[in-house]
């Protein structure tokens, strides 16, 4: 395997056998979890269970734009938190296009990755010009002597399909209510914290490349480092969000939060709050449920 396709490992362990989940993940949306439970259920005797993956998806890569809703590191924690032994994945770039989908199973599911059990989405594909289907994969499963599970499409209950790409449009929608309950968290991101401005209001720089809630003024929740947290009214600008928060006397000293976006508390501007958009957030904070410093959907 060349240079630009080794694989990297979090928690890589001696393992003789793998069920092994496959997918870009973005998000860990409530269809990815069903097909990390089913990777977990899988696990071989003696073995581990272990996500492969990629940085960045493809699709996005081919189209030249990063629009995630989830970071790296941040679906490598979901990964770990859901039970998941082991996670690989490889640099996308030029080798891998042109990698054919036999190499692909050959090289790295059997050769690499000692492969018992398989777990993709119905729609998975894979290979240069997305060349293998979950029909191949089975095909070339029973070949190589690995069980090939495909996850069905997860709807919500609007009967829609769950997935990363409807839930980039609900978030560039503001529609948070949807976009969480197909996330099956509310929206996190991690946010650098910047100056005080004008007005009180302290600017959170979050990456450009995730997709944050369109226009609106949201209640958010900044969980700190350690056990802390607190509730703030904030707002998108660029690259980032304006904050105020519902304790004007709170001095934030940490250099970076993870932000909760919770509820949408206007989709008008102008963007200054008000002391009605106060009561209201401060309304609503008792009815969400708060869970090792971060806010839990029920």
């Amino acid at each position: 395997m060349s240079v630009g396709m080794r694989l990297n490992w979090i928690n890589r362990q001696n393992s003789p056998a793998r069920s092994i989940a496959l997918g870009t993940f973005d998000g860990v949306h409530l269809g990815h979890q069903k097909l990390l439970e089913e990777t977990i259920a899988r696990k071989p005797a003696g073995g581990t269970s272990c996500v492969f993956t990629f940085d960045i998806p493809p699709e996005q890569y081919f189209r030249g734009r990063l629009r995630l809703v989830s970071s790296f590191e941040r679906r490598v924690e979901l990964f770990r938190s859901s039970g998941i032994d082991e996670v690989t994945w490889l640099t996308f770039g030029p080798d891998l296009t042109t990698m054919a989908a036999e190499d692909f199973v050959g090289r790295i599911l059997v050769h690499e990755l000692k492969a018992k059990a398989v777990i993709c989405g119905y729609n998975y594909r894979f290979g240069s010009k997305r060349g293998g289907d979950v029909q191949y994969l089975q095909k070339q499963g029973e070949h190589h002597g690995f069980s090939v599970t495909v996850v069905p499409p997860v709807q919500g209950k609007s009967g829609q399909t769950i997935s990363s790409t409807a839930i980039r449009q609900l978030l560039s929608e503001g529609d948070l209510a949807q976009a969480s309950a197909y996330l099956g968290y509310y929206p996190t991101y991690e946010a650098a914290v910047g100056q005080l401005s004008i007005g009180s209001s302290l600017y959170l720089r979050i990456d450009p490349n995730l997709v944050l809630p369109g226009q609106g003024l949201y209640l958010i929740w900044c969980a700190l480092p350690g056990s802390q947290g607190v509730p703030a009214i904030a707002w998108p600008v660029d690259e980032g969000i304006k904050s105020v928060f519902l304790d004007r006397d709170f001095e934030l000293r940490a250099e970076a939060v993870d932000v909760q976006f919770l509820y949408k508390l206007r989709g008008y501007g102008p963007y200054q709050v008000t002391e009605s958009d106060v009561v209201k957030a401060r309304q609503l904070l008792p009815g969400f449920y708060l869970q090792d410093a971060r806010v839990v959907l029920k």
